[in-house]
């Protein structure tokens, strides 16, 4: 009986060690890939609120239209991002520079008739320079009479927010006039091979410091406030007297009641005075 159980026991025993080690074996394979997974999701995270990382380089591109309808790429948009130190989400675009494709045969026709039928040049950007979304522009436009004349230099300035969102563009001459206009007749042409000069900035607006109220000002000329004013200031503020007033002395009796005293002594000097003398009457002579 005892040398048939001994197999079995030793057959249950192996069976258990195979099962622990293929679970201990299996188990650094599972941490391993959980692991890999956190991490490519910290590191890639993307939407408007990823963090960004300073001096990151970031490129959109710059179309045009030559006839009113249809846009082509015309050059890139490039630039580095200043992350806010604060808050890693915010950042704006600096040191952005355009480069821009050179006019071949057909840009260069196109252009010269909007020219000379006084049509208008557009461009376009995307709606967010960090994460363009198919179908979402910012457009602007300028008379291409204009554009002939200034020999292709142009200016062109993004308004963003600090999350990459560009809600506005301005497009204008680098000078920011028109040399010429509608009734000045022709305009220089442009060449095959001319390029644009466009120049690229970038506006972020900021928030206005809020005002206190409660702030004390000096009304007489905007000076210094003195310690004084501000010390009754907040004295008024809490409900309380101002410093400025000095405690008064207490009245003395006599200060108290003279009127009174003046009165009662008119009022005795009237009842004690003596009568007046009677008048004495002339005899009357015959």
């Amino acid at each position: 009986m005892t040398r048939d159980r001994t197999p079995r026991v030793r057959g249950a025993l192996v069976s258990a060690l195979a099962t622990l080690a293929l679970v201990l074996s299996s188990t650094p394979f599972v941490a391993a890939e959980a692991s890999t997974t956190t991490v490519t999701g910290q590191v890639t995270g993307s939407g408007d609120g990823a963090q960004r990382r300073g001096g990151e380089e970031v490129s959109f591109a710059i179309e045009h239209s030559l006839d009113g309808a249809t846009f082509v790429n015309t050059g890139v948009i490039t630039g580095k991002l200043a992350v806010d130190r604060s808050d890693p989400r915010n950042f704006r675009l600096s040191a952005a520079r355009a480069t821009r494709t050179a006019l071949d045969a057909a840009s260069a026709s196109a252009l010269n008739a909007l020219v000379e039928n006084d049509g208008t040049y557009r461009v376009r950007i995307p709606s967010n320079i960090v994460s363009a979304r198919e179908g979402s522009y910012v457009m602007a436009s300028l008379p291409a009479r204009c554009l002939s004349a200034a020999s292709l230099a142009d200016a062109l300035t993004l308004h963003t927010d600090d999350r990459g969102n560009a809600y506005g563009v301005e497009y204008a001459t680098a000078s920011g006039e028109c040399a010429v206009s509608s009734t000045d007749g022709a305009v220089a042409k442009v060449k095959v091979g001319m390029n644009f000069r466009t120049t690229v900035s970038v506006r972020v607006p900021k928030d206005a410091p809020g005002l206190n109220p409660n702030a004390p000002t000096d009304l007489r000329g905007g000076g210094p406030v003195s310690e004084k004013h501000k010390a009754s200031q907040k004295n008024s503020q809490r409900g309380g007297k101002s410093s400025t007033d000095s405690p008064k002395p207490p009245q003395t009796f006599m200060q108290k009641h003279w009127m009174k005293m003046m009165l009662a002594f008119y009022g005795f000097a009237f009842v004690c005075a003596p009568p007046p003398p009677p008048k004495r009457t002339k005899p009357k002579t015959q």
